[in-house]
């Protein structure tokens, strides 16, 4: 199986279900996208860790998710 690297393209609301959000994913090296349907405390958080001048005082679940992704 081949890992494909995603980066972040933005977030949107999502139109089609009420208090959800869309989580656009890039390809790093190519022109594809992922969007990923997530819910408005997922949402925040990704908002959180993309703001760099915020700073929780403990680490949210996509910290612990990227942590792990590293060290696979």
């Amino acid at each position: 199986m081949k890992l494909i690297q995603l980066t972040i393209k933005g977030i949107s609301y999502s139109e089609t279900q009420t208090g959800a959000y869309a989580l656009i994913l890039k390809e790093a090296e190519g022109d594809r996208r992922l969007p990923i349907i997530i819910g408005g405390f997922e949402a925040q958080s990704v908002a959180i860790a993309l703001e760099k001048e915020l700073k929780p005082k403990r680490p949210l679940t996509h910290d612990l998710f990227q942590n792990h992704c590293l060290n696979f």
